[in-house]
């Protein structure tokens, strides 16, 4: 009896506190460092999804007829200059609607361009770079009637890059943003195993463009007053509209990025807010004739600005023809029409050299060095010996390469010049033999197979 009135006092405690309501517990706070990662994960995706669809427009571009006997594509080859600024307008296309995330994390972007817009382009490229015969501006003027699409559209997909393969921005020096040194980690690997020197620095040049494209709309979109912006200033007057088009000149790069994954470089360009007013002001007091925006604006503009910094990001690619091999670019590239990155490519090659010493030889110093150099002779014939047996192909050696044409034996052996003696391995043996190691890098034989195939059109099995 006891202890049931002790159980209905509780019972009563109880009903008498009552139990917190759902809506009475705090929510749990947000984690910024999950919330920035999210947020992160979106814009690569979104960035994915975006270079997918450029990709994707890029070859349709370079499939367009120019004639019925020459293509976009034929044109953009004739020289670097040409890649250059043709990849860099086709960085700048813009997508159509607003990108869709889906569930799984992946993101949508359509891209599209008008094949005016693609001649309009061409023709600009065509004045500023093409140097030969081939093509004429009239030409690319034909092209509405060459080809019968008006509207080229295509959609991107993209996800965000797995952890490992995430780079940062590294922030760089004025003047050293195409140094090599910002290769690093599984980046640097990547790139040199893919792509030519002058693809990459090519690729650079392209994002640093597409950088300065990208601050350009920035600064248009820059508001002066409460129902101005800059675009309606400088389209008020065509001198200024001439000026803004090379004010960006001055703009500088402030970090870059190699994506460890795929063959993509971001650059990213700054320009300080103050310097815009001022320049702008500078501008409007020689050739604005309006009255939408007083000169006094601007001093007060450039005073509220402070130090504000107006930063963004561009893309760029190497061009195919620089490719070692074929790996995934991203976009603007067309897939390299080449054989997939054997296993070997980048690694070391070594083998041990043994000579016997000349004990007849009166002065024992030169029979020891003799016979050193008998070790390292014996180690590049080993070393000859197993790259002759690296397979390229499932079904081609390098002997099998090799034995194609006399051009590519001289080549080969110009490459096995680049043997050397490893720093320390030469030695005497207890029997009285010389030993030496001799290693030698694998990527230049790479270099030399992809020239001669190239060059000679040689097709593996």
């Amino acid at each position: 009896m006891l202890r049931a009135m002790k159980l209905l006092v509780c019972a009563g405690l109880v009903m008498a506190i009552g139990v917190p309501s759902r809506a009475a517990v705090p929510p749990r706070p947000l984690d910024p460092a999950a919330e920035q990662k999210k947020a992160q994960n979106k814009l690569l995706a979104y960035r994915a999804a975006r270079a997918d669809g450029i990709r994707k427009l890029a070859e349709r571009i370079r499939g367009l007829h120019i004639t019925s006997e020459t293509t976009v594509k034929d044109f953009v080859t004739e020289s670097d200059k040409i890649q250059t600024a043709m990849i860099a307008f086709l960085s700048g296309m813009k997508e159509i609607d607003k990108p869709k995330y889906m569930e799984d994390g992946t993101c949508e972007v359509v891209m599209e361009i008008t094949l005016v817009d693609v001649i309009v382009n061409l023709e600009k490229i065509h004045s500023a770079y093409y140097k030969g015969s081939k093509f004429k501006v009239e030409d690319f003027e034909k092209m509405t009637t060459t080809n019968e699409i008006k509207v080229l559209k295509e959609t991107g997909m993209g996800a965000p890059r797995p952890t490992e393969a995430e780079a940062d921005l590294i922030a760089v020096k004025e003047g050293e943003l195409e140094s090599v040194t910002n290769l690093t980690g599984r980046a640097k690997e990547f790139w040199l195993a893919s792509c030519l020197p002058q693809g990459r620095l090519m690729a650079v040049r392209a994002a640093r463009v597409d950088g300065m494209r990208r601050l350009g709309e920035r600064i248009r979109g820059v508001v002066i007053t409460g129902s101005t912006t800059v675009k309606d200033f400088v389209a008020e007057s065509d001198r200024v509209d001439v000026n803004m088009e090379t004010f960006l000149v001055g703009a500088r790069e402030n970090a870059i990025c190699y994506h460890g994954d795929e063959l993509i470089v971001e650059v990213e360009m700054q320009v300080k807010l103050r310097t815009v007013y001022a320049t702008l002001k500078q501008w409007g007091e020689l050739h604005y004739k309006g009255d939408r925006v007083k000169m006094t604006q601007f001093e007060e503009l450039i005073t509220k600005s402070e130090d504000i910094i107006i930063k963004e990001t561009g893309m760029g690619v190497p061009p195919a023809k620089y490719l070692r091999g074929q790996v995934a670019l991203g976009p603007i590239a067309i897939m390299a029409q080449e054989n997939k990155l054997p296993d070997w490519l980048g690694q070391t090659m070594k083998a041990v050299g043994n000579a016997a010493i000349d004990t007849r030889n009166p002065n024992t110093a030169q029979a020891k060095l003799m016979a050193f150099r008998g070790a390292e002779l014996d180690g590049r014939r080993k070393l000859a010996e197993q790259i002759e047996g690296l397979m390229i192909t499932s079904s081609t050696s390098v002997k099998d390469f090799v034995a194609q044409n006399d051009d590519i034996s001289t080549g080969m052996l110009s490459f096995q010049q680049g043997a050397r003696v490893v720093e320390g391995s030469q030695k005497v043996l207890e029997d009285g033999t010389a030993q030496a190691t001799v290693e030698i890098d694998l990527r230049p034989l790479w270099d030399t197979i992809v020239y001669y195939q190239r060059k000679l059109s040689i097709k593996f099995k």
